[in-house]
């Protein structure tokens, strides 16, 4: 399990759905099926587990206003692009 916004290093997987972990942001991609048995089950108990971790991290810092976003962490960096539909 990681530790949300802990760092820049951990990931995790549950099914096909990849978590990777960041200081400024968690990043979840792919897909899961949970599926009515144990498999499911144990899946759906890790998706719970991590959500809950994700809000208190929340929580305990209070400042999830973007402040302190820093441009370079940005995926859409202050530059202006010709469109090219016009």
């Amino acid at each position: 399990m990681i530790d949300p916004f802990a760092n820049d290093h951990q990931s995790m997987q549950i099914g096909e759905l990849v978590i990777e972990n960041q200081t400024d942001k968690i990043i979840i991609y792919g897909d899961i099926d949970l599926t009515l048995d144990a498999t499911g089950y144990e899946q759906a108990q890790q998706l719970h587990e991590l959500t809950s971790k994700i809000i208190q991290a929340f929580e305990n810092n209070g400042e999830y206003n973007n402040q302190h976003k820093s441009k370079e962490k940005d995926d859409q960096l202050d530059k202006n692009i010709d469109n090219p539909f016009l």
